[in-house]
Formats: structure tokens, sequence, C-alpha cells
């Protein structure tokens, strides 16, 4: 932890002060107590973010970025890539990275930076079931994946600057390309969003709370991520539509398999799809 003692970043601009952006600054401030936090978003989450010491001084402009040695864009995706067009404007020396669900859409927009602001694409794979900033925590990177995306801006210099910064707020960097990175979370974060969105909708809907009053824990566990805003999944859905797609196609194939299988004769295929969910889920119980 010697050499991780001297912040990477002394002063750290954060666009978009919720669930991941706060959290992002308070691990920063546990881990590096002299860094300068700059939150930019709107005044209402900023009077909030003050208040919780998340952040130390706000802006709800982008110009609240100048002077920044990094740039964190932590709003929804298509948001981020708006503003990543606006800061050669604002700021200038300064990392830029983001926290975006998808890669391919910010990649291809920080082909248009200047050599003075590289950026490397960035994910944390961490979460919670409520958003904002008031659900923001120090430990919500602890031991995750965070992963690392080059672009054509990219250099070695931000990307070994950024790692060295990941790795202090208790995260595991791992890089990866954005497209592999689109396509793999299609399947590991999207499928899962909207799968579990559309179980508890269509069970809602036929069964009423009457019905749910009746409802089991495996109903609860399952439907965790149901009260999910609505607003980051437009952007992700918009910016990743081709592989979601290829995952919902995959997920209806494998439904219509267990809609055949009520039949006596399809017994066979439902055991072997239980027998290979069975072994998938104890490979991901291993990580």
């Amino acid at each position: 932890m010697g050499r991780l003692s001297e912040p990477p970043f002394h002063r750290i601009a954060i666009v978009g002060v919720g669930l991941i952006g706060g959290s992002i600054a308070l691990a920063v401030k546990r881990r590096w107590p002299a860094a300068e936090i700059v939150g930019i978003d709107r005044q209402s989450v900023l009077e909030t973010a003050r208040q919780t010491r998340v952040i130390d001084r706000g802006s709800d402009g982008l110009g609240g970025v100048d002077g920044a040695q990094l740039v964190i864009l932590a709003a929804p995706v298509l948001q981020n890539a708006a503003a990543l067009q606006e800061l050669p404007h604002v700021v200038r020396g300064a990392v830029i990275t983001d926290v975006g669900s998808t890669k391919r859409t910010i990649v291809e927009a920080a082909r248009a930076l200047p050599p003075e602001l590289p950026f490397v694409g960035g994910h944390p794979l961490s979460g919670a079931a409520a958003g904002g900033v008031e659900a923001a925590r120090p430990d919500l990177f602890a031991d995750r994946p965070w992963l690392l995306t080059r672009s054509a801006s990219s250099t070695d210099a931000a990307l070994d600057s950024l790692t060295e910064f990941v790795t202090g707020l208790g995260a595991i960097p791992r890089v990866i390309d954005a497209v592999e990175h689109d396509r793999l979370l299609a399947f590991l974060s999207h499928l899962p969003q909207l799968t579990v969105t559309a179980l508890m909708h269509v069970v809602g809907d036929h069964t009423g709370p009457e019905g749910l009053a009746l409802a089991g824990r495996g109903l609860h566990d399952t439907t965790r991520l149901a009260s999910s805003p609505a607003s980051p999944w437009r952007d992700i859905v918009a910016s990743n539509g081709d592989n979601i797609s290829t995952a919902i196609d995959a997920l209806i194939a494998a439904l219509e398999e267990l809609k055949a299988a009520s039949s006596p004769e399809g017994t066979p295929a439902l055991e072997r799809m239980f027998l290979s969910a069975a072994r998938w889920k104890g490979v991901l119980e291993h990580w």
C-alpha cells in the first residue's frame, strides 16, 4: 500500500453524482483523504452530496471540471458521450474515463479528443438495487472487477494511472476490448435486468396484489433487480441494442424449449436444462 499513499490524482471531477459517482467519491476520500472531489450535477443532487460530505465542491455545469487531473463521466451512457464532446472546451491535461455499462459508443466518441485528453473507458462491475447519491458507499467496489477499455486516444501513462487509481479503491482492474465488453455485458448484466423486469411485470399483471401476497422467498430473491429505475437503461438499450437482441433471442429459444418440455416426451429436455443451469450456477458461485 505504500506506493498508493500518494493519490494518483489530486483533483478529481465526477460528472454525475449518483450511486456509482458518489461511491467513487467516498472510496477516494477513505483511501486518499487529501484528494479534492468536485461533483458536477443538478443543484439538488449537489446539495445532498455536500451535506453528506460525498464531495468537496459542486457545479451544475461542465465548467466545474476545469483544473481536474481526472474527469470521471458517471452519467447515463449517451449523456457521457455528449459530455465527452464538450470537455476539450473546458479542461486541459486531464485523464478522462467513464463508468458506463456499454463501451463502443463512448470509445467511438473519444476519437475526437485532442492528444492532451487521453481517454480510457471504465466500467466497475458493482451496483445496488437502490440508486442515487443517498445509496453511495465507500466499499461498493471492494474486490470487484473494474473493466478498463483502451480507445484511440488512450496512452500507456493514462492506463497505468487509472489502474493504480482503481486498485487503490479496492477493485480489481482488467483490460478488455470494447466490442467484447458489450457482447459479454449483454448476457451478464443487460439480459438479467431486462428479464427480471419482464418477469415481475408479467407476474404482477397476472396475479395482482392478492396473488403476490402468496409469493414465497423465491420470487422475492429472483426479482431483486425489478426495482431498478428505467432512466439509465434507456441509454444502455440504445447503445447495445444489437447484442441485447441476440441475448433476448437466446433466452426466448430456451423458454420455447421449456414450453415444449411441458409435454411428457419433453421431460429429457427439461432435465438437461436444469442440469445445465445448476452446473453454470456452480461456476458462477465459484467466482
